[in-house]
């Protein structure tokens, strides 16, 4: 999403959209209480902190319109939430960005927006600090959103439930990164080229993935890693959600193995 919004200007650019885009809505009775309680200056720093949690789609999934995914009774209605969207949209045409960039934008923004406006009405801390980030940290965090996880020997967090296909965590507390890990295991450690094959069939689906061939003589793996900083802390909502579609798109590899050339771990 970076190299988009350079694209447009850079920062800049991103952050007068998102200016113009809460002084319209809240300038419109019709659609002001889509942001109720929300102040622009948490509006904006989440958007510009956070950005890196929201995961790529498909090209199928951009032509899906976003959709709202904060608690119920903070939802608006579905009209409201349309107009909420065409008024975005109409700065991005204004702005002269391209047609098939405002969808990328659309779901960017609105997923972001989305997490802010759900911390107006939270209970309970939804986020964590950098200092209290750990294996066990994470892996209570999983544990506790409905996806089992469980701390591995070397200290990663290995999660099965509640997502598509498994996925390893690996939390960097010197560097203060944590990485989401797919790794598709060969049945045969022999059978690379067909692995490869694999591989390449895959990346027709999710060209957005990073997915990386390793072979040797005990083990061949198709693995993919999606590093994300922690600096300013992790919004839990986010990276649940950024987890679950990051296993989601990874499982493209499995459906690409027609002749079980790779061990299924979800089975």
């Amino acid at each position: 999403m970076l190299s988009l919004i350079n694209k447009y200007g850079g920062e800049k650019f991103y952050k007068k959209l998102i200016t113009q885009f809460y002084e319209e809505v809240t300038g419109q009775r019709a659609m002001r209480h889509y942001f109720f309680n929300v102040p622009f200056e948490k509006l904006l720093s989440d958007q510009i902190e956070y950005g890196q949690f929201i995961m790529k789609k498909t090209d199928r999934g951009y032509r899906e319109p976003p959709m709202q995914w904060a608690p119920n009774d903070i939802r608006v209605s579905p009209s409201v939430f349309d107009e909420v969207m065409v008024a975005l949209e109409n700065l991005m045409y204004k702005a002269k960005v391209a047609r098939d960039d405002i969808p990328i934008f659309n779901w960017h923004i609105l997923d972001l927006c989305e997490e802010t406006r759900s911390q107006t009405v939270d209970t309970k801390i939804m986020t964590l600090k950098a200092v209290e980030i750990n294996s066990e940290s994470i892996k209570e965090m999983y544990d506790k959103n409905k996806a089992d996880g469980r701390v591995e020997k070397n200290g990663e967090v290995f999660v099965t439930r509640g997502v598509t296909y498994p996925i390893w965590n690996t939390i960097k507390p010197v560097d203060k990164t944590i990485s989401l890990i797919g790794r598709a295991f060969t049945n045969d450690p022999s059978r690379v080229k067909e692995m490869n094959e694999i591989k390449e069939k895959a990346m027709l689906k999710v060209p957005f993935l990073n997915l990386q061939s390793y072979e040797s003589e005990k083990v061949s793996l198709i693995h993919c890693e999606l590093k994300l900083s922690f600096a300013q802390g992790i919004p839990v909502r986010l990276l649940l959600k950024c987890a679950r579609e990051f296993s989601t798109a990874f499982n493209e590899v499995l459906a690409a193995d027609k002749e079980q050339v790779l061990k299924n771990l979800s089975r």
